[in-house]
Order: structure tokens, then C-alpha cells, then sequence
């Protein structure tokens, strides 16, 4: 009898867009700006540490649908000078929904969130 296991370390394959980014975290507040055919939004995000930074990025849900006010979200970003305090919406690799739960202590702290 033989066994295969499989074991993925480091990243996830299931989505390239995110191998070398970096997480911060966002809460949606306000419905973001149509601009031509996507909405966009501009806000503060932080990272695990607390660090804060102004993001823009645009929603990719379809025909310009508003994402959910209060959600939190997890960006995925490659910022390519780390020292800038804004991120634009080139360096948003993806977003995903997250639950409060799942945001870092000090991201937690920054948001005003318990």
C-alpha cells in the first residue's frame, strides 16, 4: 500500500495574485465613488501592527454593487515603496471578506473595534 501526502508551505496556489503581499485590513465605511463603470473606494486600512495607510481600491463585485457597510475586509497588497503612506489601486492585488474575529489585535485597536 502506498500513501501520498501532500503538504503546501509558504502560500497559496489557489491564488498567485497573492505571493508577496502583504495583509492589511480595512472597514467598509461609506459607498465608495462610481467612476466610469466601477466603484471606488478610498480609505484607511492597517496592517497587523497597526500600521495605518490611506488605500484606494475598486470593488470587484458586478455592476457596480456596493460592498456591505460595516464589512471588514483583508487586502492583499504589493506596494512597491513601502515608505508611502497611500497605497493606489495598482498595488490591490484581491480583497476578501473576513469576520471581526479574524482581524490581527492591533488592527482591532486602530478600528475601534472589541
Amino acid at each position: 500500500m502506498h500513501m501520498l501526502a501532500i503538504v503546501r508551505v509558504g502560500c497559496d496556489v489557489s491564488s498567485p495574485s497573492k505571493i508577496g503581499t502583504v495583509e492589511y485590513y480595512v472597514q467598509i465605511q461609506r459607498e465608495g465613488e462610481i467612476k466610469g463603470n466601477e466603484r471606488v473606494y478610498t480609505l484607511l486600512t492597517y496592517d497587523k501592527e497597526g500600521t495605518e495607510k490611506k488605500v484606494t481600491f475598486t470593488s470587484q463585485k458586478p455592476n457596480n454593487e456596493k460592498l456591505k457597510e460595516n464589512a471588514f475586509l483583508r487586502l492583499y497588497i504589493k506596494q512597491e515603496d513601502k515608505e508611502k503612506a497611500d497605497i493606489p489601486d495598482t498595488e490591490v492585488k484581491s480583497y476578501e471578506e473576513i469576520q471581526k474575529d479574524d482581524l490581527p489585535a492591533k488592527t482591532k485597536e486602530q478600528l475601534g473595534v472589541k
